[in-house]
């Protein structure tokens, strides 16, 4: 280092080794500080069949109630088990009149879906110095109430049906969940192009004004000539702020549904292609009758309703079982001879129990029977309002198509006064109003156009709803 007379380095060097010590240090203090990405985001792209699979397999719905159908079944699994072998311990430790008792032993019982009810029990045990041993059976028939598959059966039977239920609720859901996906997507097409839209709408009344302000300054305009394309520029504005705000909204809607977390970008692509559907009322109506899942459900509710009310009419009957017992035993002083069960004991006889007037099993087979009618009006009141979506979601898909040909026919129009604007401008016959108002009408003629052509598109999904075509119907739901 060559020093200067003073000691001192020039103020340039003094100042380059400040900052590379100053460098020096922030680079030891952050060496390790992770800093956030900036990083563009990762565009999700995707097409209208990709994100109906995102959200039939991803929507937060969709998978709760694949929990309420998983709990149903479990449902069905306790209701079965009733008629399992089971198993039962005993065991009684007590003093009477001095005398210890203690008992030990199992209890095995089975149950038939006829209502028998079959019983096995061993026992030893110890009472005043004597052991004992039993091996004990019963058999209970019920004779009148209880007796039978149907009745028997009623836990199981009405498990199978919430099942049942559950599956359809299940499938309208997924169809509900389809329907909003492409909705949503067309939404955002629908929203995305008219961003589009007054993005260029902007642009050319910007370009519009600014041409008015040089003919202002040359004489060849006048100040209205520039207020009118500014005041025209700025609804245009307010349109595209709108528009993206719509845009935005739409977006964080199907990134609902898809389960996507909100701040990931995503980019949909869907055909725009308007397919007019041939097919009559009657046609319709048919399909729909045959692969509507609500009316399944009806129906559905209509056979439980009978079968419940069939239960409700046996539980009229009074009840009378017959029980039999039987048992074999011993008794001796030591425990290890107690074991011969050398005598025996049994017995038979009729049991019941039972209200003579039975008021209230009578007037639940009195309510069941109305369940029964009720079930019948909610089937037709459902045919009919299946009859009444098929017809009005017809008639809006042909209103649809007609105002799909009237936009087409005021886009040729509007195309065709614009054209006529321009030049009429150009040779100096009109001011810049014609030409202004012939391309809003332009614009306005083709958001319009797109607009009725999505909705007509949506509405193709709506009527395969309607029409139950839109998902393949499970077999087992058809039940």
């Amino acid at each position: 280092m060559i020093l200067y007379p003073n000691k001192q380095l020039p103020l340039c060097y003094r100042y380059f080794l400040l900052t590379a010590f100053a460098i020096a240090i922030t680079v030891s203090l952050f060496h390790d500080v992770a800093f956030p990405d900036t990083s563009s985001p990762q565009i999700i792209k995707l097409n209208i069949d990709q994100a109906i699979s995102i959200a039939l397999q991803d929507n937060r719905s969709l998978i709760g109630s694949t929990y309420d159908l998983e709990s149903r079944k479990l449902d069905l699994s306790t209701a079965q088990s009733d008629f399992s072998v089971k198993a039962y311990p005993l065991a009684n430790a007590s003093i009477e009149d001095g005398d210890e008792i203690l008992q030990a032993g199992l209890s095995f019982k089975k149950k038939f879906v006829n209502g028998i009810e079959v019983a096995l029990t061993p026992l030893v045990g110890h009472t005043g110095g004597d052991y004992t041993a039993k091996v004990g059976t019963a058999l209970s028939v019920p004779l009148l109430k209880g007796f039978g598959k149907d009745v028997n059966l009623d836990r199981i039977n009405s498990s199978q049906f919430s099942i049942r239920s559950s599956e359809r609720s299940l499938y309208r859901q997924k169809i509900n969940t389809v329907l909003n996906t492409a909705s949503g997507v067309y939404e955002i097409i629908k929203q995305q192009s008219l961003v589009q839209l007054y993005e260029d709408q902007v642009q050319r009344l910007k370009s519009h004004s600014e041409n008015a302000m040089i003919k202002e300054k040359v004489g060849l305009a006048t100040p209205m000539d520039v207020y009118r394309a500014e005041i025209r520029r700025k609804d245009a504005e307010d349109n595209l702020t709108l528009a993206q705000e719509g845009f935005r909204d739409t977006q964080d809607r199907l990134k609902l549904i898809l389960s996507l977390s909100l701040d990931k970008v995503i980019e949909v692509s869907a055909p725009l292609k308007v397919e007019p559907i041939k097919l009559s009322y009657s046609e319709a109506a048919d399909i729909a009758l045959n692969n509507r899942i609500e009316l399944k459900q009806r129906l559905d509710e209509v056979e439980e309703a009978k079968r419940k009310s069939l239960l409700s009419k046996h539980n009229t009957l009074p009840q009378l079982d017959m029980v039999f017992q039987y048992r074999r035993y011993g008794v001796s002083d030591g425990f290890s001879e107690n074991f011969g069960l050398n005598e025996d004991r049994w017995s038979i006889s009729l049991v019941s129990n039972t209200d003579l007037a039975r008021t209230s099993e009578k007037n639940s087979y009195q309510q069941s029977l109305i369940n029964v009618n009720i079930a019948r009006l909610n089937l037709e009141d459902n045919k009919e309002e299946v009859f009444r979506e098929v017809k009005q979601q017809l008639k809006s898909m042909e209103q649809s198509l007609d105002r799909i040909r009237i936009r087409k026919e005021q886009i040729n129009q509007a195309e065709g006064r614009l054209a006529l604007a321009k030049v009429q401008f150009r040779h100096g016959k009109t001011d810049n109003f014609d030409v202004i108002e012939a391309e809003t009408e332009f614009q306005r003629a083709n958001a319009n156009l797109l607009a009725v052509e999505t909705e007509y598109i949506v509405g193709t999904f709506r009527m395969r709803v309607f029409l139950g075509t839109l998902l393949e119907n499970p077999a087992e739901l058809s039940r």
